[in-house]
């Protein structure tokens, strides 16, 4: 597939740490004619504004003022509403613990730093926080407690409707009341529950250092590499933003421990997305792979065909589009999704979930013992609300 020039000179800029490769990869791509209102547009759907601004400053290329400044305020902002939510992260990790719930923070500043070592780079929009199912109702009120109020579920509807689509969740979202800043309170990692073997994610947790004396507690290296893989596959890799936390993330590892952590990630059933992101990595940013991997990562139908949907995703309209506003443009991914692992028992509950429409589930409640016949009323059900409309 052809990447235009401005998606080129993105995912250059997107390389992670400052090195020859990547002032090479800059210098190439900047030869060509840029399209630079678009190149920022295609900045700001990729989610990637942090690395660019800094690539673009590095090389000191020859950048449209407009465009310049645009970039310089959106990474001056984005600097600045990861300290906030640093510093809120940071407080809701002393009331957890003073509560005695124990909690995990994904993604966020804990990956900004472990990846890129700096706060100001990677682009957010909330705080997730992981806790077991059994301290949920515990950490809902505590985080009321903090000043937030749950927006998704909307919380006018029961109690018994939210146990119905709890099957259908991973987190509820919260906003808090004065700042506006958003959190996503998880009680697993995926919705569907065999996406990835969690057994080890508490007891082999990591702290990162935000300051002299305080951390985020956060997965364990390889328990993150996992994840991150699998959470950028079953969005299709829609965004360079995760591929390049991927990339980043890899860089930030001893020169032999890729393929201790491809293994790793096998291990926990996330195999095919830690290849698909490795082989997307060695495509779009050169990343150095170990040979033997280059070959049994790429060796099936299945693997190449993952690859291309990962890559049509990321590139919609040259980059620009998001694949959720074009009619049918998640078709692919969410075909992609079923196949990112060999197991029955993932295959069956990612068809379910894919199946069932929680408004069906709220709208028209069956008891427990029914509740299979979702996905088969999918397709009537839908028939029947637009026709409705």
């Amino acid at each position: 597939m052809a990447l235009s020039p401005e998606f080129q000179l993105i995912a250059a800029c997107a390389i992670w740490p400052p090195s020859d490769r990547r002032t090479q990869a800059i210098e190439a791509a900047a030869s060509e004619r840029i399209n630079w209102p678009r190149f920022l547009r295609i900045t700001k759907r990729q989610q990637v504004v942090g690395l660019v601004h800094e690539g673009l400053n590095r090389m000191q290329l020859q950048v449209p003022p407009e465009i310049a400044l645009e970039l310089g305020v959106e990474a001056v902002r984005l600097a600045r509403e990861n300290l906030m939510t640093t510093r809120e992260a940071l407080r809701l990790q002393s009331l957890f613990d003073d509560a005695d719930v124990p909690v995990l923070f994904l993604k966020g500043a804990s990956l900004a730093l472990l990846a890129f070592g700096n706060l100001g780079l990677r682009t957010g929009k909330d705080i997730d926080l992981l806790v077991s199912l059994e301290q949920l109702t515990a950490a809902t009120a505590l985080m009321e407690r903090a000043g937030y109020i749950r927006t998704d579920p909307s919380p006018n509807i029961s109690e018994a409707h939210v146990g119905l689509i709890m099957p259908l969740r991973k987190d509820f979202g919260f906003v808090h009341q004065a700042t506006g800043t958003r959190a996503e309170l998880h009680w697993r990692l995926f919705v569907n529950p065999h996406a990835l073997d969690t057994s080890s994610v508490r007891a082999e947790s990591q702290i990162v250092p935000i300051t002299g004396t305080m951390g985020l507690r956060t997965l364990a290296k390889e328990d993150l590499f996992a994840y991150i893989c699998m959470h950028g596959a079953l969005h299709f890799w829609n965004r360079l933003k995760w591929l390049a936390d991927i990339n980043a993330f890899l860089a930030s590892m001893p020169n032999d421990a890729v393929e201790s952590l491809f293994r790793a990630a096998e291990a926990r059933g996330a195999g095919r997305a830690a290849a698909q992101a490795l082989l997307l990595c060695r495509m779009l940013f050169q990343t150095p792979l170990p040979p033997l991997l280059r070959v049994t990562s790429n060796n099936s139908v299945t693997m190449r065909w993952l690859v291309a949907t990962a890559l049509s995703a990321m590139t919609t309209g040259q980059g620009e589009d998001d694949l959720h506003d074009v009619r049918f443009g998640t078709t692919r991914g969410s075909v992609s999704t079923i196949l990112l692992s060999r197991s029955w028992r993932y295959r069956l509950a990612e068809l379910g979930i894919q199946m069932t429409n929680p408004t069906d589930v709220l709208n028209f409640p069956l008891p427990r013992p029914l509740r299979f016949l979702y996905p088969a009323l999918r397709v009537p059900l839908w028939l029947w609300r637009h026709a409705r409309h």
